[in-house]
Formats: C-alpha cells, sequence, structure tokens
C-alpha cells in the first residue's frame, strides 16, 4: 500500500504569503500610531505655548493700562485748559512697548468722537429744549433704572435728541429703502428703554422678540457692546457695518456730548447729525479740515458755523470741546500670538485716569 505526504505541505508557500501580509499590516498600523502620537504631542506642545503665551500677553495688557494712564495724565497735565483736540500728543502717536520675546502698542480714542446709543432714551436732551438742562454729571456705570426717561405723563414717547441725530445719521448713510432710519432709531430705543411700550408702528418690544423662530428678549438696558446692534430687529451685517464706525456705548446715558475738535474727517456726516443736517456737507468737511490746531472753543466754532443757520439750543446743548471718556485698543504680540484688548477710561477732574470696562478681542 502506498503511503501519501501530507497536503499541509504543500500549503506552506500559503502560509508565508500570509505572514508576509500580516507583518505589512502590523507595521503600517504602528507608523501611522506613530505619526498619530507624533501629531498629537506636536499639538499639546503648540497648544501648551500659545496657551502660555495668551496668559503672557494677558498680563502685559494689563500693564499697558497702566503705561497708558501715566502716558495720558501727563499729556493733558501739560494742557492749560480742558480743551480736548486731535493736535494733542494723545492723539499725535501710538503707545509702542518692546519686550523679550515681543511687542505691545496701544492707540488712544476719543469716545466723544461718537454717538452714545445708550444716550437714546435719556429725557435730558429734551429738556434743553426749554434752557434747563446742566452739564451731566460725570459718574460710570449704567443709569438708566434711575434716569429720567422720554416719556410724558400719558406714557406717550417723546424723540429724544439721540434718536433725532441717530436718523439723521442713518439717512445719510443707509441707502436701503426697504427699511427708514427712524424705524431704525425706534427699534434700537425700544432695545435699551425700560418699558414694555414699542415706540411707534416701527418700534419692537419683547412680544416681537419673543415671536422669533429662536426667541430672547432685549436687556431692555444700557448697551454692552456696539455688536448688539445685530440682534436688534432690522439691523442687518450690511447696515451695521455702515454705522458701527460712527456710534460708541458709553456706560451712562446721561454722558451724551460730542466733542467737536475730535470727530475725524471721514465721519464728518456725524457731526452734519449733530448739526441737525442745518448746513451743507462741503461746509460740514470744511469745518473740520479748518480746525485750529490747538482746537476750537466753543464761541470760535458757533462763529465758524456762522449766525445765520438757526440751530436749536437741544442740538448746541449736545455739542463741547472737552472729553471725559477715552480707549485704548492696544495688541500684545508674542512670537505667531496676537491679544487684543479694549479698555475704556473715564478722566476725572485731576487728570487721573480710572479703568471702567475691559474687553478682549479684536472687535
Amino acid at each position: 500500500m502506498k503511503s501519501h505526504k501530507p497536503s499541509s505541505i504543500t500549503s506552506i508557500p500559503h502560509q508565508r504569503g500570509t505572514v508576509l501580509i500580516t507583518v505589512i499590516l502590523v507595521v503600517a498600523f504602528i507608523a501611522i500610531l506613530v505619526v498619530q502620537i507624533n501629531k498629537t504631542v506636536v499639538y499639546q506642545a503648540n497648544l501648551n505655548r500659545n496657551l502660555l503665551h495668551r496668559d503672557q500677553a494677558y498680563s502685559y495688557l494689563i500693564g499697558m493700562e497702566e503705561i497708558a494712564k501715566i502716558y495720558l495724565k501727563k499729556a493733558f497735565d501739560s494742557e492749560k485748559d480742558d480743551v480736548v483736540h486731535l493736535g494733542q500728543p494723545w492723539a499725535g502717536q501710538n503707545i509702542t512697548f518692546p519686550f523679550d520675546g515681543g511687542v505691545m502698542s496701544a492707540t488712544v480714542v476719543d469716545m466723544q468722537s461718537c454717538l452714545n446709543l445708550n444716550s437714546i432714551a435719556i429725557l435730558e436732551p429734551i429738556i434743553a429744549r426749554k434752557g434747563t438742562a446742566n452739564s451731566p454729571s460725570p459718574t460710570r456705570g449704567s443709569n438708566l433704572a434711575n434716569a429720567s426717561l422720554a416719556t410724558n405723563g400719558n406714557d406717550e414717547k417723546k424723540e429724544s435728541i439721540t434718536e433725532q441725530i441717530l436718523t439723521t445719521l442713518l439717512e445719510k448713510l443707509v441707502e436701503d429703502t426697504e427699511v427708514r432710519p427712524a424705524a431704525l432709531s425706534a427699534q434700537v430705543r425700544d432695545w435699551i428703554d425700560t418699558d414694555f411700550t414699542p415706540t411707534g408702528p416701527d418700534g419692537a418690544e419683547d412680544l416681537y422678540y419673543q415671536g422669533l423662530t429662536v426667541p430672547y428678549l432685549p436687556p431692555n438696558n444700557a448697551i454692552a457692546h456696539v455688536s448688539e446692534l445685530r440682534s436688534i430687529k432690522s439691523f442687518n451685517a450690511v447696515t451695521y457695518d455702515l454705522i458701527r464706525d460712527y456710534v460708541c456705548v458709553l456706560p451712562d446715558g446721561n454722558h451724551y456730548k460730542l466733542n467737536v475738535n475730535t470727530i475725524p474727517a471721514e465721519r464728518s456726516d456725524l457731526l452734519y447729525a449733530a448739526l441737525d443736517g442745518k448746513i451743507s456737507d462741503s461746509a460740514v468737511k470744511k469745518l473740520i479740515s479748518e480746525r485750529p490746531k490747538s482746537g476750537y472753543s466753543m464761541q470760535e466754532f458757533w462763529d465758524e458755523v456762522g449766525s445765520a443757520v438757526k440751530i436749536k439750543k437741544s442740538y448746541k446743548d449736545r455739542l463741547d470741546v472737552t472729553s471725559r471718556y477715552f480707549q485704548i485698543d492696544a495688541i500684545a504680540e508674542i512670537e505667531s500670538t496676537k491679544v487684543y484688548l479694549k479698555t475704556l477710561f473715564f478722566k476725572e477732574e485731576d487728570n487721573t485716569f480710572k479703568v471702567v470696562s475691559r474687553y478682549f478681542g479684536k472687535e
């Protein structure tokens, strides 16, 4: 009887191929694993470095605030009067401070060269029409809850001077005919005021915002940041981009005066609106371009406007040649890390500066 060789011997070449494929797969898996581990290690190292640089930049920017306060105090201590203008040292140059591994810099902005939206619901400008308004007290913090709002005894809303100025400004800037400038102003007013009654047919109070697909409520208090405008009815991205450089928010709604010496030429439409549109665009631009190096006094400014131009006293009371609120726009750079800070200062009578608020972010 013939014997047969085991059939398993003939399958050895196939087994060898299987082992080879298995080894290749294991090596490939290990290679992928090593690459992923390396990526994770590099990512964690970069993250830790960036977090460290961010914290360092934060500390440096807080130090920049102190440098800015000293710089501003020295700048104003050297002035003989309380006039604030763009010919002063604070407006003419950046504050730059290099440090090991990076640099930080800051620019100073007069926050009374823009329209304070938080004054839109305040009654004081209305009172000024009768000549009974006093200069607003330089307090800090929102006082809308304690302020006299623009309503009369029958709870019928009056149009504040800020609302009128904002409407005139929007008429100059906004070309979207689907939204009336007066409607935009009314909706800003309703966003801030403390009542629940819409301002006319275009107003929007709690009921409107609660009826949206994603409902929310208006704060019925001071605006904290200009970007809140994007949450207000009828304010789209285009309208917001057009208006945001002309407006600002100060914590004190009673602080509503505009400094005629610091409104820049590119924002001449704001001065046009503050003068109730009573003079031409070219005349407004001339007022700005021909400002004295040391700034206008109020008498000089009104002399330039001319006695033939009839400006209501309520509008005249909105203009001034001094400022109390200033902001530094600062940036700290450490290697590829950049941290932005906006700090709002209040200028005291003795030219010391106190921090009112801070905002971290580019915009």
